[in-house]
């Protein structure tokens, strides 16, 4: 394997922790909501409404962090948001887990553009999408470790989901106080330049890269429903964490091996790989009436993601000017958030009025647009960062 930046691995690993608390408590939250009274809409509801937060705070903190080149502090104030939050979501009362769900994913939105832009800062850009593709990695065995002992826990003790969630904080904390002081903040090469928050200043390979994510986000409703797709087959709910795992055990399979293909072959084409396999799986979800090919469709669905993730950033890295990556970072998180916010809703409104197969079906088509325009952007294979234009230069 390519050896990094000690930063890569440090970051990877901060990643794995917090990821152990995150999937021992989100693979549950069909369930507990259930309990509360709560079903689909209102699962819609909060996990658009956190996906947004999330993913609109990464815009304004990738431009913080490209004024101030502080990417470590603003990354650790991330993770140590999240960490707090998550202690209330044990707490039973639904405006209180929705408060800790969304200010939760706040955390992830302050963490997630300054965190990608330190590691490109640590790394070559020839090897940011394995780069990338080793921290999703180390994210996901964070996921199926948490997911596992969660679930163990429960068919075991049959504790309450309230003690469970209070356990799960620990390993996030503890990561906090003993991984973060080992990481490195990487002093930016262009410090005069100061970035600017405007759609304008992005060059046109940037927008329309940041226009397709859009479009595929709005096709990307929460994981949390192909859960509830399995419960409605018959899954037990003990084994909601099962599916999470084979979906988080597929996606670490796969995000490594993904980053490198980006790297070696092309960003764009690894892209256009795994949302094909992105379209298949649906089609499927949509007409699957057997719990068996259910499992088989969750484990589709974990190699798609875990193949396209790394290349995503890493191509909205190629297209960004050095003194702005972070800030570029931000607007593709932005992209993301705009298009997730209503794609949980829709989603779940859809399924709600008139059935899943219709809900899984549209989702399809509309990942089909994203795959047609995606292959109008030039290669990152062969253009590169000839592709990026400093944003002070646009007027």
């Amino acid at each position: 394997m390519k050896r990094f930046h000690p930063n890569i691995y440090w970051l990877g690993l901060l990643s794995f922790f917090n990821d152990v608390t995150s999937d021992m408590i989100t693979p549950f939250l069909p369930a507990y909501l259930k309990s509360l009274g709560y079903g689909a809409a209102l699962l819609g509801l909060m996990e658009g409404l956190a996906q947004f937060v999330s993913y609109a705070t990464m815009l304004a903190s990738g431009w913080m962090a490209d004024r101030t080149g502080e990417n470590k502090k603003i990354t650790i104030f991330g993770y140590s948001l999240s960490a707090v939050a998550r202690l209330s979501i044990s707490i039973p009362y639904v405006g209180v887990v929705l408060s800790g769900r969304v200010i939760d994913r706040l955390g992830k939105g302050i963490r997630t553009a300054p965190r990608d832009a330190l590691m490109t800062a640590s790394e070559s850009p020839k090897n940011w999408a394995r780069a990338f593709g080793l921290q999703r990695a180390m994210d996901h065995a964070g996921a199926l470790l948490g997911a596992s002992v969660a679930s163990f826990v429960l068919y075991k003790f049959s504790i309450s989901y309230s003690i469970l969630f209070l356990a799960a904080c620990f390993p996030s904390v503890l990561a906090l106080f003993f991984i973060a002081p080992r990481i490195s903040n990487i002093p930016k090469k262009i410090k005069e330049i100061k970035p600017r928050l405007s759609w304008k200043a992005l060059n046109p390979s940037v927008k329309f890269y940041i226009v397709i994510i859009f479009i595929s986000a709005l096709s990307t409703p929460s994981e949390l429903f192909l859960i509830l797709k399995l419960q409605d087959l018959g899954m037990p709910v003990y084994q909601s964490a099962w599916a999470w795992l084979l979906m988080t055990a597929t996606s670490l399979v796969a995000a490594y091996g993904g980053g490198n293909l980006g790297d070696k072959k092309s960003r764009r084409f690894t892209i256009g790989l795994g949302w094909m396999m992105f379209i298949v799986a649906y089609v499927c979800f949509a007409f699957n009436q057997n719990l068996m090919v259910g499992w088989g469709l969750m484990a589709l669905y974990g190699l798609q993601a875990g193949i396209v993730e790394a290349s995503e950033r890493a191509y909205a890295a190629t297209v960004a000017h050095e003194d702005a990556r972070g800030t570029v970072m931000g607007w593709y998180y932005l992209a993301y958030g705009l298009g997730l916010f209503p794609a949980s809703i829709l989603f779940g409104w859809i399924w709600k009025v008139w059935g899943d197969t219709t809900a899984f079906l549209l989702n399809a088509a509309i990942t089909f647009v994203a795959l047609v325009l995606l292959f109008f952007l030039p290669s990152d294979r062969k253009n590169s960062h000839a592709l990026s234009v400093p944003p002070h230069e646009v007027n």
